[in-house]
């Protein structure tokens, strides 16, 4: 298994680019994250090496579209059992709804730090011209009984930051 990580200026057909560059080499796209943020394309993906791909020939592959389509690339080798990391670790949504001010993402994850909270996914946007922050987490719990614990913390630094926060459980089969 490879990851790589691509980012430039967006424009129609990033995606498109890169997927049909490992087609061709008989990858497989495991997973992948996509994202734009403020007119720039960002994306990682989990791949499988096709039977007759090497890192060197993705590489190669995909060294044309830092050319053509702007992107800084990097690949590396990913062991699979870094991959099935916490699979079967209880998994929540945290919502943090607050005043748009400096150290907000910075105040929230030293929390979730404090308390083992591996944060698996992120959305942040500003809101309501620039009056609200809304922050999204994907977290998983690896020490469940931590939760109470944490719960009460995040209620605490909602109360500092003048933020509501909610936390709940998500079903794997939403997964």
């Amino acid at each position: 298994m490879i990851i790589i990580t691509a980012v430039g200026k967006d424009h129609p057909g990033m995606a498109h680019a890169l997927a049909s560059r490992l087609a061709a080499l008989g990858c497989n796209i495991e997973d992948t994250t996509m994202t734009r943020l403020s007119g720039e394309f960002a994306m990682i993906l989990i791949v499988s090496l096709g039977q007759n791909a090497s890192i060197d020939s993705v590489v190669n592959e995909l060294a044309p579209l830092e050319n053509s389509h702007g992107l800084f690339l990097n690949v590396r080798d990913i062991d699979d059992e870094t991959t099935a990391q916490n699979e079967d670790a209880p998994r929540f949504m945290l919502s943090v709804y607050g005043p748009e001010r400096s150290g907000l993402v910075a105040h929230i994850t030293g929390v979730l730090a404090r308390h083992g909270a591996n944060i698996t996914d992120v959305q942040t946007r500003v809101a309501s011209g620039g009056a609200a922050y809304i922050m999204l987490y994907e977290i998983e719990l690896v020490e469940v009984r931590v939760l109470e614990s944490l719960r009460n913390d995040l209620e605490l630094a909602a109360k500092e930051l003048g933020a509501q926060v909610s936390l709940r459980a998500i079903e794997s089969e939403t997964l």
